[in-house]
């Protein structure tokens, strides 16, 4: 049986090369459950094999999985979160206009991270920008901060 198991997964493995990316895209969401993002079809076909030979021959064993994140939580630079630099103002209270169709729009910059517009309170720019625009914006592209 485990000779039989083996050929299957070899079979599966040599198909894969005779895939084009739409095919690949299939079998990734057949294998994984969700939507492959964009990508090229050597990283879908090693992402596709690893995920068959996983199902074949099992998966990183609890232990092993425990091992290396205990290795990486001992380590700074597994841990390293690089931090983009914000061009949003961090100041409660500045102010951010924008000139659209002829009128006048400000946004007042508060301390929790949020902003005023409209006597209304937003988690985000671009919720702004798409109310005063109704359309789709990068808010911090719209308010020129970005």
């Amino acid at each position: 049986m485990k000779i039989s198991m083996t050929r299957t997964m070899d079979l599966q493995l040599a198909a894969l090369e005779n895939m084009n990316l739409t095919k690949l895209k299939t079998k990734f969401g057949e294998l994984h459950g969700f939507p492959a993002s964009d990508t090229n079809v050597q990283n879908l076909r090693r992402r596709i094999a690893y995920r068959i030979q996983e199902t074949y021959l099992g998966g990183m064993s609890y232990q092993d999985r425990e091992y290396l994140n205990a290795l990486a939580d001992k380590d700074p630079q597994a841990n390293f979160i690089a931090k983009t630099p914000s061009r949003l103002p961090k100041i409660e209270g500045t102010k951010l206009c924008r000139i659209w169709k002829g009128v006048q729009y400000e946004v007042t910059v508060r301390g929790d991270g949020q902003f005023d517009f409209d006597g209304k309170a937003y988690k985000s720019l671009s919720a702004i920008a798409r109310e005063i625009t109704h359309t789709r914006w990068n808010g911090k592209l719209f308010f020129g901060v970005k």
